[in-house]
């Protein structure tokens, strides 16, 4: 059996837009910001950040499936709207892969699975484990390399100044925790955060740049 895990970078957006929406409303509610004597335009971009970061938790949350293959079956089961979709991957009738594009260029992977029931998606810009779920699908290789080789080029400049950045902010933060002599939890919060999504980008980096040489030493 295969659990769909859920992209890093997806996840922590999700939870920042969670912390953030969360905390906006509570201090719109509490502090009584909208009735107070707060000038109108601070008032309104409050009140424009509530619904931008309440609205794509919402979105996230109506987005949010699980997926699991077992069985030779493909369930993704929406819990939020109590929907599920289901796939036999002993009749599919069609599978087509290609790529996508996602925040401001970034560029993702998705594979459409049919067969006589409908139709299910998979991409990586949910799951992190995509290889892993597709791997037992009969995928034309030479166009999965080219799939793959065209989002290692386009995203690899983007993650190496993601790297040296959350490289940069995490020699930052330790040196001035040892600077200073001064450890605040948060502090810790911060650290971890930055540690996932630095060991996230390290991986893609890797992967990006064998994908890169593989192909280079083939051709």
């Amino acid at each position: 059996m295969k659990i769909g895990i859920y992209n890093i970078f997806t996840s922590f957006w999700f939870l920042l837009m969670f912390l953030s929406g969360g905390t906006l409303t509570y201090l719109s509610i509490d502090k009584n910001l909208f009735t107070s004597d707060l000038i109108f335009i601070a008032k309104f971009f409050v009140g424009l950040l509530v619904l931008i970061t309440n609205g794509l938790l919402f979105y996230f949350l109506y987005k949010f499936r699980i997926l699991i293959i077992d069985n030779n079956k493909i369930i993704s089961f929406y819990p939020f709207w109590l929907k599920k979709e289901k796939i036999d991957l002993n009749k599919i009738k069609n599978l087509k892969l290609e790529n996508f594009y996602a925040f401001k260029g970034t560029v993702y992977r998705k594979i459409k699975i049919s067969d006589l029931n409908g139709t299910l998606e998979i991409n990586d810009l949910e799951f992190e484990n995509f290889e892993n779920l597709t791997s037992k699908l009969i995928i034309n290789q030479n166009r999965k390399k080219e799939i793959d080789l065209k989002q290692a080029k386009s995203n690899l400049s983007n993650l190496n100044f993601s790297v040296y950045l959350l490289s940069g902010f995490l020699i930052f933060i330790i040196f001035n925790i040892l600077k200073n002599n001064n450890f605040h939890p948060l502090l810790l919060t911060f650290i971890l955060c930055n540690g996932i999504l630095l060991y996230g980008s390290v991986k893609r980096k890797m992967e990006y740049n064998r994908i890169i040489k593989t192909a280079h030493n083939s051709g």
